[in-house]
């Protein structure tokens, strides 16, 4: 079969087509070694070249599984990355806290060399990134999941950037290793209520990674380990709820001394960014 006959059978079975059928087309270019979406009109009447393939990662689409996981991979901010369900598939959110990050670390650092750590860190896409566009000397990246390490080990591999990876609770393991960082960045789990989750994140991205208990602990244990890693000065951004913006306003004023911050509104004009500075 060519890739315009069975895109136009692939749509025949999809809830929505209007919306879905370019998922359809990201998959047949993706197994076809077609770069680009206007490629797919290019070689539509070539043969595909591994239909039962296709057709299993379709049906895995239309049970609901995201694309991402079903392809193994995602971009950010113009780089790739390996993904799978150990670890939560990167939002345009977190590109933009990256984002704030690098260009805080620019005036903040200049030129300098810094060290940077990605705490909480999943694939890994924060740090990797930063590691890619700052100059960097040590990469800590810590996670108290096993699973998301070995996938951050996987990216960090596959973006030529070198890295220092601890698997326990907050900044714990970089406190024990005496680790001194300069930039930390920071997502960690921030969903209170679940009923903000769509189904599909639900069922299939890791719930460790998702939800913050009431008393917000691991903020908590971050917020206490700062003072441990800080260099000279320490600038820490982190991806917050958009609804937590009091609650960690006065777990900061209990925890952390001589600390100024300030919450940042994403595109959507939603509180989702904590930037702290410790000197």
């Amino acid at each position: 079969m060519t890739l315009c006959e069975v895109y136009k059978d692939s749509l025949k079975k999809l809830k929505n087509p209007d919306t879905d059928e370019i998922s359809v087309r990201i998959l047949l270019c993706h197994n076809n070694g077609i770069k680009s979406m206007s490629g797919f009109y290019i070689h539509k009447n070539e043969n595909i070249k591994d239909l039962p393939l296709f057709l299993n990662q379709l049906e895995r689409f239309m049970n609901e599984e995201p694309i991402q996981y079903i392809l193994g991979e995602t971009e950010f901010l113009g780089l790739d990355f390996y993904v799978d369900k150990r670890v939560l598939i990167p939002r345009q959110e977190t590109e933009e806290v990256v984002t704030q990050a690098y260009l805080r670390a620019l005036q903040e650092f200049g030129d300098n060399v810094i060290n940077v750590a990605d705490i909480c860190c999943g694939s890994g896409v924060m740090g990797i990134t930063l590691a890619k566009k700052l100059k960097v000397r040590y990469l800590f990246m810590s996670d108290l999941s096993e699973d998301a390490i070995e996938v951050a080990k996987k990216n960090a591999s596959r973006n030529d950037v070198i890295a220092n990876f601890f698997v326990g609770d907050a900044c714990n393991e970089l406190v024990k290793a005496g680790a001194k960082v300069d930039l930390l960045v920071a997502n960690p789990p921030y969903i209170l209520n679940r009923e903000d989750v769509d189904q599909s994140v639900l069922d299939n991205e890791p719930h460790l990674a998702l939800f913050a208990d009431e008393e917000l602990s691991v903020y908590k244990h971050i917020f206490e380990a700062l003072p441990k890693i800080k260099n000279k000065k320490l600038l820490c951004v982190f991806e917050i709820g958009y609804d937590l913006k009091e609650k960690l306003t006065k777990l900061l004023e209990k925890t952390v001394k001589n600390a100024t911050f300030g919450f940042v509104k994403d595109i959507n004009g939603k509180e989702r960014i904590l930037i702290l500075e410790l000197r």
